[in-house]
């Protein structure tokens, strides 16, 4: 028997800092290993995928203001992927 996995949108938050001109965002992958998360950022929006198991975890998200994707840092730490972009002047 195979079993189809099941398609999820994660939960994700942005926060705006406005003194430090950077966007962060927060993706919650529960259990997802690190090596099974796909991340690609570009100038107006993020694209992600993630797999654990019998789920599929699928983003997309589009910026309100471009952001630097090359100056960009992930982290991903208990069950949740953090993002921080600088914003382009």
């Amino acid at each position: 028997m195979t079993i189809t996995p099941k398609k999820i949108e994660p939960d994700v938050y942005e926060y705006l800092d406005p003194e430090n001109n950077s966007l962060t965002i927060e993706i919650v992958l529960p259990g997802v290993a690190k090596e099974n998360i796909r991340l690609k950022v570009n100038t107006s929006s993020l694209l992600l995928f993630a797999t654990c198991d019998d789920v599929n975890y699928a983003k997309y998200l589009s910026f309100r203001q471009p952001v630097v994707p090359e100056k960009g840092h992930a982290y991903y730490e208990h069950d949740l992927l953090r993002i921080k972009i600088p914003l382009r002047a």
